[in-house]
């Protein structure tokens, strides 16, 4: 068996607890010819590192939802699940490969494991609460590089819309170019013109 936590809106507990996790619509990177799931429900495999372990919470803030509950989900270690890096490829293997992949890995930043199945609610082990403010936001590292020094297209999805975004989006080409940005798509330099302040009144 093996054990993997999903983090939801807190005000969906008691409906978990009664009738389990319904998988919602999603979508992955797949090698190409693969056939990818349609549906599912993230998770992460229970690290040596607590903040590893919850490290998306903060980014699932952004979406809208106020406080998160940790929901500790016991499998069978040889059902089949998807797992990758958030902007990478994904691969098709067993939960307890899945799990070890992330372990090997020098760094379990951005990892996740995708359940393309609904959660009964007897695979249900616990619902816990968990701190609001582990994680990261943006992309991993966003601390060190910050929120803009990324433009692949996951993190312009997420970023789309913002306040000056298409701004921010500009300066990053215009001093690290597309390549140094990760961008994967041609992206347009916008004109920044100056803005011109009026002068304070000058009294007589």
């Amino acid at each position: 068996m093996a054990l993997v936590v999903h983090l939801a809106d807190a005000r969906q507990a008691a409906a978990i607890k009664r009738g389990g996790l319904r998988a919602s619509e999603c979508s992955v990177r797949v090698a190409t010819g693969v056939e990818p799931p349609d549906s599912g429900i993230f998770a992460m495999p229970v690290l040596p590192n607590y903040w590893a372990t919850h490290q998306w919470l903060r980014e699932l803030k952004r979406g809208g939802m106020r406080t998160l509950v940790a929901v500790h989900i016991r499998l069978r270690s040889d059902v089949p699940v998807w797992v990758g890096r958030y902007n990478a490829e994904h691969r098709r293997v067993p939960l307890g490969h899945a799990i070890g992949l992330i372990m090997q890995e020098p760094s379990f930043l951005g990892w996740e494991i995708l359940l393309p199945f609904r959660v009964d609610r007897k695979a249900i082990h616990a619902i816990r609460d968990v701190p609001q403010v582990v994680g990261w936001r943006y992309f991993p590292d966003a601390h060190k590089d910050g929120p803009w020094k990324c433009l692949c297209n996951f993190c312009l999805d997420s970023v789309k819309g913002t306040i000056k975004a298409r701004s921010h989006i500009a300066r990053v080409l215009d001093e690290r170019g597309e390549e140094g940005s990760n961008a994967e798509q041609p992206l347009r330099r916008t004109n920044r013109k100056a803005v011109k302040r009026p002068s304070p009144d000058r009294r007589p």
